[in-house]
């Protein structure tokens, strides 16, 4: 106390009382300063916390779009197995022409689309029909088209052929299942019979015509005398030779329709055994 006031030692009291409050002062600066720097380091760690918040919440939001993106393009590029209207049939016919099949529904009816490049140049045809009616299409409905396909890649023009196509799997099936054509472009134009080809008909025709009766007013001829007749001497029948049996061969039309079936089902390796057993079986 002495130190604080040397020369006033009678008042002693007002220098405790000083150096109380000196001592209160320093304590509540120190007070103050601790609680302020809690106080600022609480309010960083509490900024920092939401900032790490925010930030993981906004990596948890983009996660779950690219997984909703990635699985949305995984189901579209996977086709449904067994749906015909995914991938078309392609093909090529006997000019060379490259092709293919599209297939889509029109309300009651199925609609089949050829469509052709050649040269620089392209061409289409239309069919329609309501194959569903078949039950061996609804088993199999892409080997219905398929079975169009093969007969189609035998014209030099897929749209040239014919008018009406009812495949071998539903031949059984009322004529609602056959695919009739519809429309095409450019339009296929049927050739006028030239002048030459008419006159080569008539002919034809006029060598058909079966050459009339001679006419029954004809003056008789008169009767000739009846000469007598010989009795022929009868010669002893010969035995009849054993009549040999033919084995009737399948047809071409057979043998083709097994072996396009041979090259749908069969390994290429086992196609000549397969469509052998084929015509056994059909025959």
């Amino acid at each position: 106390m002495y130190a604080l006031c040397p020369s006033q030692r009678p008042l002693c009291g007002t220098c405790i009382y000083k150096a109380s409050l000196h001592l209160q002062h320093l304590l509540l600066s120190s007070f103050y300063t601790s609680i302020m720097r809690a106080i600022c380091s609480a309010a960083f760690l509490l900024i920092g916390f939401i900032w790490a918040a925010n930030a993981q919440n906004s990596s948890n939001q983009a996660n779950s779009i690219n997984h909703i993106e990635n699985t949305q393009n995984s189901r579209q590029q996977q086709p449904s197995k067994g749906n015909i209207w995914d991938e078309p049939i392609r093909f090529n016919t006997k000019a060379k022409d490259s092709c293919s099949m599209v297939i889509s529904g029109q309300t009651n009816f199925t609609k089949l689309r050829v469509s052709c490049k050649t040269k620089g140049k392209s061409y289409w045809c239309d069919f329609l029909g309501k194959p569903n009616v078949c039950k061996a299409y609804n088993n199999i409905p892409r080997h219905f088209f398929t079975q169009i396909m093969w007969d189609m890649r035998k014209l030099h023009n897929a749209c040239q052929g014919p008018r009406v196509y009812k495949p071998q799997m539903c031949r059984s099936a009322s004529d609602e299942v056959q695919m009739a054509f519809h429309a095409s472009w450019p339009k296929i134009s049927i050739p006028k019979p030239t002048q030459a080809s008419q006159n080569q008909q008539k002919q034809q025709q006029s060598s058909i015509i079966p050459t009339k009766p001679p006419s029954s007013k004809q003056q008789p001829k008169p009767q000739q005398p009846i000469k007598p007749v010989k009795t022929a001497v009868s010669k002893p029948v010969s035995p009849r030779k054993p009549v040999k049996t033919i084995t009737v061969r399948p047809t071409v039309a057979e043998e083709s329709q097994a072996t396009k079936v041979a090259e749908e089902y069969c390994w290429k390796s086992l196609q000549g055994i397969c469509a052998y057993f084929i015509n056994w079986f059909q025959n």
